[in-house]
């Protein structure tokens, strides 16, 4: 009876286990199920954030290419002013170290003291550039847009003075009329001042240098606006020179020497007379200015077999090496009194004639070289004609 006992419980026992055994293996199969959906569901994720990194990057590196390629420089500044982001032009237009410094910092090193116009900033290497700014949206800070205007700028002044010179060649002819008259009229009577005592010839003498003065103005204006046509007009270079030095001789006051040299004294040339001698007026007038007490001023003229030139040279201080890409300019004056027209229509002559103008300056002086193409020379002589 007890071994029959026995046989039953081991028997309930092993079914038992059997049962739980089956339970077992159907919640491992349930979590193996579940384990693989969830396996492929974490795989789904995965790949769809891959996915949005993939796209992302492909958008960031998007956005630096055109942040790059901008015709600017983008500046990122955090709330405290401090730079954290910038393209290749901004490090171009305002140098290194960029990232990490303040703009005020910045600004300190790169822009010119003073050099701020319309919202506009000069750099100390003169360039200049516009600046935008505006607000981060979403933290604080601001970002700025700087573009290089130096080019547009040059060209809208380029504009301007166009317009200012057609302005003045529309107003020198009833200018020409208006002044020309009594012009003539005051040098006359000033040619008829008693200059009896030596006081009265001086103050007859600076009259006239003052009248002069304001007749080469007047020629200067209307040279420039009307250009120096060449006209076919023989003479000899010697006594171009010599009439130069003949209409300058009452101002040089015995203060200023002037000395004519003509290396080919019998050259001839066909030009344009009075535009040549005006150009040369205006060098020496130029000349004198420039120079101190003990003045030595040459007119010379030489020839070779490309070039006919007229010269003029002084022993000044030479021409500061700001001033000499600007001298041609019209204009453009270093003087108070001057009208920055005298150099220009130096050229425009000197053009007019297919010829140069050639500058030489240094501390021991300064010479200006009207070159002209030697084709103006006349091999024959004046009085054959």
């Amino acid at each position: 009876m007890s071994a029959t006992l026995q046989r039953q419980q081991l028997q309930s026992a092993f079914e038992a286990f059997n049962q739980h055994s089956g339970m077992l293996e159907q919640s491992y199969r349930e979590l193996q199920q579940t384990v693989a959906s969830l396996t492929r569901q974490l795989q789904k994720a995965q790949s769809a954030r891959l996915a949005e990194l993939v796209k992302t990057e492909r958008v960031s590196r998007h956005l630096s290419h055109l942040l790059e390629t901008l015709p600017g420089a983008i500046v990122v500044l955090d709330g405290d002013g401090v730079i954290r982001e910038g393209n290749s032009q901004a490090s171009a237009l305002l140098n290194q170290p960029l990232i990490g410094c303040s703009w005020a910092t910045i600004v300190r090193r790169e822009v010119r003291d003073g050099g701020s116009e319309d919202g506009n900033i000069q750099l100390r290497d003169g360039r200049w550039l516009s600046l935008s700014r505006r607000l981060l949206q979403q933290e604080p800070g601001e970002v700025l847009l700087l573009a290089d205007i130096t080019e547009s700028r040059r060209m809208s002044q380029l504009r301007q003075r166009q317009e200012r010179l057609t302005t003045i060649g529309e107003m020198t002819a009833q200018f020409a009329h208006q002044v020309r008259t009594p012009l003539a009229s005051a040098m006359l009577y000033a040619a008829q001042l008693d200059t009896t005592t030596a006081k009265q010839q001086r103050a007859a003498e600076k009259i006239t240098a003052r009248l002069n003065d304001l007749g080469r103005m007047v020629n200067d204006m209307l040279g420039f606006a009307a250009g120096a046509k060449p006209a076919e007009e023989a003479f000899e270079v010697r006594q171009l020179l010599l009439e130069v030095q003949a209409a300058i001789e009452p101002q040089l006051n015995g203060r200023v020497g002037l000395q004519v040299l003509a290396e080919d004294p019998g050259l001839c040339v066909s030009a344009n007379k009075d535009a040549l001698k005006g150009a040369l007026l205006n060098l020496v007038t130029n000349a004198m200015q420039a120079c101190e007490s003990d003045a030595h001023i040459v007119l010379g003229a030489q020839s070779d077999a490309h070039h006919v030139q007229l010269s003029v040279t002084d022993n000044g201080p030479g021409i500061a090496a700001d001033v000499l890409p600007r001298l041609f300019e019209p204009f453009f004056t270093t003087r108070p009194q001057g009208t920055g027209l005298g150099l220009a229509v130096v050229q425009a002559v000197a053009a007019a004639h297919d010829g140069h103008v050639d500058v030489h300056a240094s501390t021991e002086g300064t010479r200006f070289t009207i070159r002209l193409p030697a084709d103006i020379c006349r091999s024959e002589e004046i009085n054959d004609d």
